[in-house]
């Protein structure tokens, strides 16, 4: 019994220590295309693990924000795992909600009819490693235009 509790410790110290932290590389793209399921947004971010194993992503809790106005919050569309030193795309899509249609509509309007509109997102991804729960802070904004 004692011999199990000492690898178990073991095993949790090697685990912190060999876990370096999960880059946020930026917005990778976004889409307002309705035929890739994007009613009305899609955002895809991108990641470098830079880890010697994967790491598997397990939800997503952030709020996207069209130039100063609340959107809603962004729903992960698949299961993602972020490739052992490599870049990984994740792709979210806007859940919105009845009371912040009027937002996404002006926001959409400004956008279609060029002017610059600043798309923010600010949340947490909650990731998994080596039986590990980590957060990946999530906080940027840039200017998008038609």
């Amino acid at each position: 019994m004692k011999l199990f509790f000492t690898v178990s410790f073991f095993f949790l110290i090697v685990s912190c220590k060999i876990y370096q932290p999960i880059e946020f590389e930026g917005i990778d793209d976004y889409s307002f295309s309705s035929e890739n399921g994007c009613n009305p947004m899609c955002i895809s971010l991108e990641f470098y693990n830079p880890n010697f194993y994967n790491v598997a992503v397990k939800s997503a809790k952030i709020k996207a924000s069209l130039s100063e106005d609340d959107l809603g919050f962004l729903d992960l569309k698949d299961y993602y795992i972020l490739k052992k030193k490599q870049n990984s795309v994740i792709e979210l899509s806007l859940n919105t909600e009845s009371k912040s249609i009027q937002p996404i509509l002006s926001g959409f309007l400004n956008f279609f009819i060029g002017k610059e509109v600043k798309l923010s997102v600010d949340g947490v991804i909650k990731a998994k490693a080596m039986g590990l729960s980590k957060n990946i802070q999530i906080e940027r904004s840039f200017k998008i235009k038609y």
